[in-house]
């Protein structure tokens, strides 16, 4: 079984409290928030111990940081961060406001898709776990109705399954992606 983890920069958060799962016959993921990078490099080291094989990062984890963490845990694990496209980097700095996450995960042994819903006092994160690229851009959409202020998606994104996401919710919000771009 795939053990999936989505971490998400979270200050005065940590793992235990702020963190949902879900899970399915062939995949069980954790979508976790941490204080800071220090915490968060810590818990990765938690994770590869419990057998946790992909693991992606937010967008406020560099590639220093990404690559301290892949050391630490690796070669047999597969440790990636958001990134943006220029145009969607431009839009992320311009935000004027950051309390809506939204996160789009295709997982294996998914059908219909899940949500993970997480909240603290000033943030709210929701993860929706999708089967395909057409789920996945349904739930980009649901998320930028919802009022989300960034999407992120996961590593299984490349550049142009990301543009899909971007195209089917009109450039509403920010979309980055843990793909290679």
């Amino acid at each position: 079984m795939l053990k999936f983890a989505f971490l998400i920069n979270v200050p005065g958060q940590s793992p235990e409290t702020f963190s949902g799962t879900y899970e399915n016959g062939e995949s069980f993921n954790l979508v976790a928030g941490t204080g800071d990078m220090a915490m968060a490099k810590d818990f990765v080291k938690k994770l590869v111990s419990e057998g946790y094989t992909l693991l992606n990062l937010c967008g406020d984890f560099d590639d220093e940081i990404t690559g301290q963490m892949q050391e630490a845990a690796g070669p047999e694990v597969k440790i990636r961060h958001a990134d943006y496209l220029p145009e969607e980097l431009a839009k992320v700095e311009a935000l004027e406001e950051f309390t809506k996450y939204g996160a789009v995960i295709v997982m294996r042994g998914v059908e219909e898709p899940a949500e993970v819903d997480l909240s603290c006092e000033g943030f709210e994160a929701k993860a929706i776990f999708v089967k395909d690229q057409a789920q996945a851009n349904e739930a980009a959409k649901k998320l930028a109705e919802e009022g989300v202020h960034d999407i992120e998606l996961c590593s299984w994104f490349d550049r142009a399954k990301t543009e899909e996401v971007i195209s089917a919710i009109g450039g509403a919000v920010p979309v980055g992606s843990c793909g290679e771009l």
